[in-house]
């Protein structure tokens, strides 16, 4: 190479080096945001995942209702929802489990609440 080919292509030479260094930043940034969209591509399946299926299991809602000292009498499974029956000491107590397993994806469909001689009997109609 000499100085006089150096000379004549030193301008072409310059814009190839902008070019290729503008093309790898355009490429980087592209790969970039398609990692990023196919990120938010997983995620909305897994947030998909969460909410299909039964929100509730049998022995979910059976410890959670022991941590409460709500006393589950009954269990019937009738399709595609649950029929709960049980005792529990305090109306707010049941309100507040009713609503844990709300947060959990179970849907109340009928509850009933009644006062007896060992304390409020309820029953309650569920979907899982």
């Amino acid at each position: 190479m000499t100085r006089e080919w150096i000379q004549r292509y030193r301008l072409p030479l310059a814009w190839c080096l902008i070019g290729a260094l503008l093309a790898f930043v355009v490429l980087r940034e592209g790969l970039s945001q398609w990692r990023e969209l196919r990120q938010w591509g997983v995620l909305a399946e897994q947030a998909g995942a969460l909410h299909s299926g039964p929100g509730v299991s049998l022995e979910r809602l059976r410890q959670s209702a022991q941590a409460r000292q709500i006393e589950l009498v009954d269990v019937e499974a009738q399709g595609s929802h649950w029929q709960l029956r049980g005792q529990v000491a305090d109306e707010r107590v049941l309100q507040g489990w009713m609503q844990a397993l709300q947060a959990e994806g179970a849907r109340p469909l009928q509850w009933g609440l009644e006062q007896d001689a060992k304390g409020l009997r309820f029953d309650l109609v569920m979907q899982p």
